[in-house]
């Protein structure tokens, strides 16, 4: 009788990495990682957020003297106010922007985009095997794909805290006709939630986010591929082995560049 290993082409056949391992990486390649959709999106959203920062900060902490200096840096309470509010527009361009992207490599081009930065159960079980690494419990970092547990995280934060921001602020900027839709209360609740939510998103920013994307010590100064776009070749077998042996064994070359 015929072994069933035999009789079941996909039971016998190996997974493609053991039959074809992955060549070591060059030093002279790089791995294009965000196209340039992508980098626009996160420059705009930067440097809006920066600016929002800037400006609004010295606001709600009024009392301290470098707020007072930095008001000044900007040319006085009103400019800095209508700085605050352009860079307000601009973070919700960079979102509606985005999500018109996801939409546009979803439906158009067929690229599981969206999908990719989704939670599953593996970034829980990530997490707990890189606790368990830390503590010496285990001797194996948790490989990842396109995105950590981290990144998708980082990434959430923002999703969530920006109808936040957007939405209050343009209840602040507009209360009579806020308040001609919604109840009066809602115009100090928005003040409330809009500065809370200010505060711990600056907080996340300068700690968690500041971190992965600078003070990390594989990275130190600062992560470039946001920038440029491509990750080397040996940082991405390191930092995304799952994704990195799809790329080379199935032979996406469209996306290994080889540097001048």
């Amino acid at each position: 009788m015929m072994n069933l290993m035999e009789r079941i082409p996909a039971l016998a056949a190996k997974p493609k990495s053991r039959i074809e391992p992955p060549p070591a990486p060059s030093p002279h390649r790089s791995i294009v990682r965000f196209d340039a959709h992508q980098r626009a999106q996160h420059f705009i959203m930067m440097s809006s957020v920066l600016l929002l920062c800037l400006t609004g900060m010295p606001q709600k902490f009024s009392s301290f003297g470098f707020s007072q200096w930095l008001i000044g840096v900007f040319g006085g309470l009103d400019t800095a106010r209508a700085i605050h509010r352009f860079a307000g527009f601009a973070m919700i361009f960079s979102s509606v922007y985005h999500l018109a992207y996801l939409a546009y490599t979803w439906v158009v081009l067929k690229r599981p985009i969206p999908v990719w930065m989704i939670p599953t159960p593996k970034d829980a079980l990530d997490f707990f095997q890189t606790v368990a690494y830390h503590l010496h419990l285990v001797k194996e970092k948790p490989q990842f794909g396109r995105f950590s547990y981290v990144e998708k995280f980082d990434y959430w934060a923002v999703f969530w805290g920006v109808p936040i921001m957007a939405g209050t602020g343009l209840i602040l900027m507009y209360p009579l006709v806020a308040t001609g839709i919604l109840p009066g209360v809602a115009v100090p609740v928005a003040t409330i939630a809009h500065s809370d939510e200010a505060v711990l998103a600056s907080g996340w920013l300068l700690t968690v986010h500041f971190y992965n994307a600078h003070l990390a010590p594989h990275i130190f100064p600062f992560n470039r591929s946001i920038f440029t776009g491509r990750v080397e070749e040996h940082r991405y077998a390191e930092e995304h082995p799952l994704e990195y042996d799809h790329i080379i064994l199935d032979h996406e070359d469209e996306r290994v560049v080889l540097e001048s």
